[in-house]
């Protein structure tokens, strides 16, 4: 079932399931970095923060052992930013150029686009291959992989609907707070802060799906472009504040003014999508939230208990079937 969670399986069974398939494929794009370190380190840092999302689900299982292995994502993943954020500034600034195609001259883009790239291949270069980032990555990759083994949830629910439910409205709790602050605030850093809770917020929808499919997977694309419109945001946010402090090492004062004018233009509408959308999809009370997603959890594996699997056709019989048809 990939990134959900099955509501027929014990909960422990489906984290270790989940964070198993997640380890191992961050191990196998590790072992790409060669081919195309960017994406591989790119996907890498994804798969880690699907796994915090993961641990935050299901943190009042065990405290000691959650903050733990999210201290390990989260400095695992901090540690790959360097090669990352930069190949992250050249992608907003092409979807920058691609927004207002047509509307203005974007010639001023290629110039700092050049910079941009010629500063991620020097972060590359002087991580020397990353060659020893890869193998300390690999390294705690597999630590977590092994502690993330022997992950037991000692709850009587043992469908975990409860424990789920509630690690979902602390979330979505966390996400409403975040959007009242950015409401109020509206800076980059309270956007950013918004953009992290609402992110975390899809990731439950997504590992919870299950339960309604048809009434959570819009909720789910509502917030996943909410977070993707806000991560936008903050890649602006990042290149005006390397701007500020050296103009000259992303461009000249013309080629920037351009760029800058174009990009006030484009905070603006992603900052008020965002906010929109975050106050619809948000709407809810926390408390109510999660007890809604209490009962469904519950009800979805009550269907699962009386549904049992329909037992393997052997293949004999289905060929003696259909010569008698």
């Amino acid at each position: 079932m990939a990134f959900r969670i099955d509501p027929g399986q014990a909960l422990d069974a489906e984290i270790r399931r989940i964070a198993g398939e997640q380890l191992r494929k961050a191990e196998a794009d590790l072992g790409e970095a060669g081919d195309d370190r960017h994406a591989a380190v790119h996907a890498v840092r994804r798969r880690l923060k699907k796994l915090r999302g993961l641990l935050r689900l299901v943190r009042d299982a065990d405290a000691d052992f959650y903050a733990e292995e999210n201290a390990r994502f989260r400095e695992t993943a901090r540690a790959l930013s360097a090669v990352r954020d930069t190949a992250a500034q050249i992608e907003a600034l092409d979807a920058l150029e691609e927004r207002f195609a047509g509307e203005v001259d974007t010639k001023a883009f290629a110039a700092i686009r050049a910079r941009l790239t010629e500063r991620r291949d020097a972060v590359a270069v002087n991580e020397a291959d990353l060659a020893p980032l890869v193998e300390t990555t690999q390294r705690s990759l597999g630590e977590a992989r092994h502690r993330l083994d022997g992950f037991v949830v000692r709850r009587p629910d043992r469908n975990g609907a409860a424990l789920a439910a509630k690690g979902f409205g602390r979330t979505y709790a966390r996400a409403r707070q975040a959007l009242k602050r950015a409401e109020k605030r509206r800076d980059a850093e309270s956007l950013h802060e918004l953009r992290k809770r609402v992110k975390y917020h899809s990731m439950h929808l997504r590992l919870l799906a299950p339960v309604w499919p048809e009434a959570l997977a819009p909720l789910r694309d509502a917030a996943k472009t909410i977070a993707d419109d806000l991560g936008l945001d903050h890649d602006y946010a990042v290149f005006r504040a390397e701007a500020a402090e050296a103009p000259a090492d992303l461009g000249s004062s013309s080629e920037l003014s351009v760029v800058m004018a174009l990009m006030d233009r484009r905070q603006s509408e992603l900052r008020q999508a965002g906010l929109d959308a975050a106050r619809r999809l948000l709407a809810e009370d926390a408390k109510a939230a999660g007890r809604r997603m209490r009962r469904l959890a519950k009800a979805a594996a009550a269907v699962a208990a009386r549904e049992p699997e329909a037992p393997a056709e052997a293949p004999e019989a289905g060929r003696r079937r259909v010569a008698a048809s």
